[in-house]
């Protein structure tokens, strides 16, 4: 069985014509315990945790199957909450049906909100979306990396899973990366190593490319350059031309 690690998932050849795809995250310290340094609604953190690993299985061409957590808080009440949080991003996910299942903390009281997240996908070899991206094609990031309380106060700025799918489903879209807590340049640069490109970045880009990208808030795709207005008008969120590959 050949396993292997394409960005930050673990991608299995599972059999002839399809890949298995596991996708992990973890969030500590936001919540509403008493050593949670990042005060919110634990369904809140619960929900954008959720959204990092399905972001990140749908942006490579895999469909989400499973969901599972695993929580080290206690399930009354705080549990709960976490549990509606994930219920309600995989509700939202419309092109398929997501099982969720986990565990909880009841052993050893806890003082800070703290959770792991895996979510398992299936995708045809076909439909990967890992270099795919070809020379004269343009970079486009959409939304914006924010971490914190900037995520929780600007949620016309970032990316929902919904926005998410709906890149996902778009036939212009050669890959999808979302930006994680290394920032847009270092996404960036992955992309263009392992597809042997370089980019011409646009004049007077206005985004920080080291800023942190929080859970998955915003995303650069690449596209032929005839489909841009096109990308563009998907999402209502934020769009910047980040440059073209050369």
């Amino acid at each position: 069985m050949n396993i292997r690690q394409i960005r930050d998932l673990t991608v299995i050849d599972f059999d002839e014509n399809r890949f298995l795809g596991i996708a992990c995250d973890s969030c500590g310290g936001i919540g509403l315990k008493e050593h949670d340094v990042v005060k919110v609604d634990p369904k809140v953190s619960a929900y954008h945790t959720g959204k990092v690993v399905l972001a990140e299985l749908m942006s490579m061409g895999f469909v989400p199957l499973i969901m599972a957590d695993g929580l080290a808080v206690e399930m009354n009440d705080t549990g709960k909450q976490l549990i509606e949080g994930f219920n309600e991003v995989i509700s939202k996910v419309k092109s398929t049906k997501i099982h969720l299942t986990g565990s909880t903390e009841e052993n050893i009281p806890t003082v800070q909100t703290s959770m792991g997240i895996t979510c398992i996908g299936m995708c045809e070899k076909n439909k990967l979306k890992y270099k795919k991206t070809s020379k004269n094609d343009i970079c486009i990031l959409i939304g914006l990396p924010l971490v914190g309380n900037d995520v929780v106060n600007n949620p016309d700025k970032i990316l929902d899973i919904d926005d998410f799918e709906k890149l996902y489903l778009c036939k212009y879209i050669k890959e999808m990366l979302p930006i994680g807590s290394r920032g847009t340049g270092a996404e960036l640069a992955d992309l263009c190593e392992y597809n042997n490109l370089k980019i011409k970045y646009s004049d007077n880009i206005c985004i920080n490319l080291k800023q942190s990208g929080g859970p998955s808030c915003s995303c650069i795709v690449t596209a032929d350059k005839q489909h841009a207005d096109k990308i563009k008008n998907l999402i209502n969120k934020p769009v910047n031309l980040i440059g073209t590959f050369y």
